[in-house]
C-alpha cells in the first residue's frame, strides 16, 4: 500500500524505524544472535525464574494434564481452580483483601480505568507507560500529565472533590525513575484522590529496608501496605518468569473488574499450565531469598563501578539503567557497537520515550556475574571515550 510505505520512508528517514533482532536464548543472561552468543543486559527477567527449573517442572507437568489452553474466557469455563488459588494466594502475599488475574499488564491498566460509569479525572506522570495512557485515551476520563517525577505541578490539577484517580508508575520501565510512593499516598488523602500503582518493574524485587508483606514490592519500599492504596497492579513477566498480571484492591473494585472489564470478559484466559508454573514461581521467591539478593548485590556493583568510572547512570535500587544518548541514529549505532563486543543492550527511542530522549538501556539480573558487568561497562567506557575524542 502506497500509503504505508509513505509512512515507514517517513519514520526510517527520522531515525525511529522499529526492526526485531532474531534471538535464540538457554539463559537469561545469554543470547545466540545470529549465530553468535553474546550477554544480554536487555531482559526483564530479573530473577531468572523463566529458566527455573521447578518452574519449568511444574509447567510441564500441568501441560500434561490440563493441555496447553483454557479453551475460553473466565467467565465461560476458563477459571479454574488454579486461577482461584492464585489469586487468594496473591492476596495472602500482599496481605489485600481480593485479588483478579488477567492476562498481561497492558490490559490490566486498561481493565483498572474501564470499569468507571462517570467520567473521571485521571492524573498521571508526563511518562507515564503507554499502557495507563492508552487506557486513559479509550475510557470515559479527562487526562491531566504533569511534569516528571514533579509533585508540585501533580497538585496544581487537584481539588478535593470526587471523581480523581492518582495513576503512578512505581518504576519507570525506560528509565528506572522512582515514585515516592509515600509522597503520593500523601497527596491521595490530602485530596481525597483514588491511587492506583502499576508496580510492573517492582513487584518482588524493590528494595526494602524491612519485610512488611512476604513479597517484596514497591509500596513496602516507602513503607505504604499495598493494601493501603486503592488498586496495586503487578505482572508475571517480570520477576515472576511467567506471562500475565494481576490486580489487588478491596472486594468491591475486583468485582467491578469481573463485572465491567472488557479486556478480563472477551479475552480468553491464561493456560492452567502457565498459571500453575506461577503459583510455583511465587512459592519459591516467597520462601528463598538467594536470588533476590543476589540481584540486588548485583545492583550495587554495577552502581559502584559507573561511580568509579565516572559514568553517569541513574543510581538506584533498581534494575533498569540508562545512558543518555539524545540522538535515534547514534543511539541504533552504539547499540551494535555494544553487540560487536559481545554484549545486547537495547537503544530506546522516541515514541517509547520522549524526543531528544534517547537512551541505551540496560537491565541488571540474578544471573549477570560480576565479569559480566565489568565487560558492559569497559565497553560502555570505551565508547564514551570514543564519543569524546
Amino acid at each position: 500500500m502506497t500509503f504505508f510505505k509513505k509512512q515507514l520512508k517517513k519514520i526510517s528517514d527520522s531515525g525511529y524505524l522499529r526492526k526485531r533482532i532474531l534471538v535464540d536464548d538457554t539463559e537469561t543472561s545469554r543470547l545466540n544472535i545470529e549465530k553468535n552468543q553474546v550477554i544480554s543486559f536487555a531482559s526483564n527477567d530479573y530473577l531468572g525464574m523463566s529458566k527455573n527449573t521447578e518452574v519449568v517442572k511444574e509447567l510441564n507437568n500441568s501441560a500434561n494434564k490440563y493441555g496447553v489452553g483454557s479453551g475460553s474466557s473466565p467467565l465461560i469455563s476458563g477459571y479454574s481452580k488454579s486461577s482461584h488459588f492464585l489469586e487468594k494466594e496473591i492476596s495472602e502475599y500482599l496481605d489485600a483483601e481480593s485479588c483478579v488475574v488477567l492476562n498481561s499488564g497492558y490490559l490490566a491498566n486498561i481493565c483498572l480505568l474501564n470499569i468507571f460509569d462517570n467520567e473521571m479525572n485521571v492524573i498521571q506522570d508526563k511518562e507515564s507507560h503507554n499502557s495507563i495512557i492508552e487506557s486513559s485515551k479509550i475510557n470515559k476520563i479527562k487526562l491531566s500529565r504533569y511534569k516528571h517525577l514533579d509533585n508540585k505541578h501533580l497538585e496544581s490539577y487537584l481539588e478535593k472533590k470526587k471523581n480523581q484517580i492518582l495513576f503512578s508508575e512505581s518504576v519507570f520501565s525506560m528509565s528506572g525513575d522512582l515514585t515516592n510512593i509515600k509522597q503520593h499516598y500523601a497527596i491521595k488523602k490530602k485530596y481525597g484522590t483514588y491511587l492506583f500503582v502499576d508496580d510492573a518493574h517492582g513487584f518482588a524485587i524493590a528494595k526494602s529496608s524491612r519485610n512488611i508483606t512476604p513479597l517484596e514490592n514497591s509500596c513496602s519500599m516507602f513503607d505504604v501496605k499495598p493494601s493501603s492504596v486503592d488498586a496495586y497492579m503487578g505482572t508475571f513477566g517480570k520477576a515472576v518468569g511467567t506471562i500475565g498480571a494481576f490486580i489487588c484492591g478491596d472486594k468491591s473494585l475486583i468485582e467491578m473488574i469481573v463485572q465491567k472489564g472488557k479486556p478480563y470478559i472477551y479475552s480468553t484466559a491464561l493456560p492452567r499450565c502457565v498459571i500453575d508454573a506461577t503459583r510455583k514461581s511465587l512459592n519459591i521467591l516467597v520462601n528463598n531469598k538467594k536470588r533476590y539478593e543476589k540481584l540486588h548485590n548485583n545492583i550495587s556493583y554495577f552502581d559502584k563501578v559507573c561511580q568509579r568510572k565516572n559514568i553517569e547512570i541513574n543510581s538506584s535500587s533498581v534494575p533498569i539503567k540508562t545512558y543518555h544518548i539524545g540522538n535515534p541514529t547514534l543511539t541504533i549505532n552504539i547499540r551494535d557497537r555494544f553487540l560487536e563486543n559481545g554484549i545486547f543492550v537495547q537503544g530506546i527511542r522516541y515514541p517509547t520515550v520522549p524526543k531528544g530522549q534517547d537512551k541505551i538501556r540496560m537491565t541488571i539480573t540474578a544471573n549477570h556475574t560480576k565479569k559480566d558487568i565489568d565487560k558492559l561497562l569497559n565497553t560502555l567506557e570505551n565508547i564514551i571515550c570514543e564519543k569524546s575524542e
